[in-house]
């Protein structure tokens, strides 16, 4: 029997996996897109690759998810149901255990819909937690492709306000604002063109992962679904689809039109995730001065805030133990969901 850990993280776009090794090292890290939303048929190819990548002789496994969430389900208890269902037919029971949020890990064998409610988008948690355990205070940071999570650390505890989505939205601590996945069209309605106000259509002709490419920012492996025209995925095709959000065609003379747009895009959203990190930090429960740890692909914003707020930026990976060649592929602090999960259960074990 394998002393092995396989963490996951199952989302609407993309399923992230990561191996743990029996000294708690994090030896692997992948991410496969999965378009959850056309089927579960999608779900399972991934699975298949993902075992036949990490897994060894019959590891243990943990899983966290926000997929329920697609419109593939009629709801958000059905969407567990049927992806707990899904990822038994990969995995034997006994060797699975579910992230449950304030219940922590539950041996699937166990789970029943009690739990389901707490199982649904509880990966912001199973971070955070994790987060929590080597900081004292501060604020928890992950910016993804799609989401921003921002939480509240004190007293080496998560501090939320909500829990589910709904109330996470209304309380700041999520954000609907990701480097990659948001139309453009989400973060301003106008932009500025050669001095004169241009108002954006609304059209999916961009996303944010044209502007962090047009400023250079994103990692090359961060974008893995194919742009909004199917384009190409570099900066000349980048600016040619947002010219598009203008009405405009791209031409050689306006480039750097579009690279001052990209800046403005970028301080946006930017200015989008400060609010929320300024109203967790107007709780009176933070001292200013204190951490902000940063994680997701969009993690490089993270670094920004900390500067603006005067926190001290802490990198989600540095928290982590991992083997030389386990980020070859993908960033730990980019999965730190599926970090969570495993790291979490190998303490359990270890207890």
């Amino acid at each position: 029997m394998s002393n092995k850990i396989i963490g996951w993280d199952i989302g609407g776009a993309h399923i992230k996996a990561v191996g743990v090794d029996a000294s708690g090292n994090v030896t692997q890290v992948v991410q496969y897109p999965c378009p959850l939303w056309l089927g579960l048929s999608h779900l399972h190819e991934c699975a298949v690759e993902i075992l036949q990548q990490l897994a060894d002789s019959d590891p243990q496994h943990a899983i966290t998810m926000s997929g329920e969430l697609v419109d593939l389900f009629p709801n958000r208890h059905a969407g567990v149901e049927q992806l707990l269902s899904a990822i038994r037919e990969h995995i034997p029971v006994n060797r699975l255990s579910v992230f449950a949020g304030p219940s922590g890990l539950v041996r699937l064998e166990s789970v029943n819909s009690q739990f389901y409610a707490q199982i649904a988008s509880a990966n912001w948690l199973a971070s955070a937690q994790y987060a929590a355990s080597s900081i004292g205070s501060g604020l928890f940071v992950d910016i993804g492709s799609t989401t921003t999570d921002i939480l509240t650390i004190r007293n080496a505890k998560v501090d939320p306000q909500g829990y589910s989505d709904y109330e996470r939205l209304q309380c700041g601590e999520l954000v609907y604002t990701g480097v990659v996945r948001t139309p453009v069209m989400a973060i301003s309605n106008q932009v500025y063109f050669q001095n004169k106000p241009a108002p954006l259509v609304a059209e999916l002709f961009a996303t944010m992962a044209d502007v962090y490419r047009i400023t250079g920012e994103l990692p090359e492996y961060a974008d893995q679904w194919p742009a909004a025209d199917n384009g190409e995925k570099d900066k000349i095709g980048s600016a040619r689809r947002l010219a598009r959000m203008l009405g405009r065609d791209l031409d050689a003379e306006t480039i750097p039109c579009w690279e001052a747009i990209a800046t403005f895009l970028r301080s946006q959203q930017l200015a989008k995730i400060n609010s929320g990190c300024n109203q967790q930090l107007s709780r009176d429960v933070l001292a200013r001065g204190t951490n902000l740890v940063g994680a997701g692909v969009g993690r490089f914003l993270a670094k920004r805030l900390a500067q603006a707020l005067g926190l001290h930026y802490i990198d989600f990976s540095s928290l982590v133990s991992c083997s030389e060649h386990a980020t070859e592929q993908v960033d730990i602090a980019d999965n730190a969901p599926a970090v969570a999960v495993a790291k979490l259960l190998y303490r359990e074990r270890m207890q």
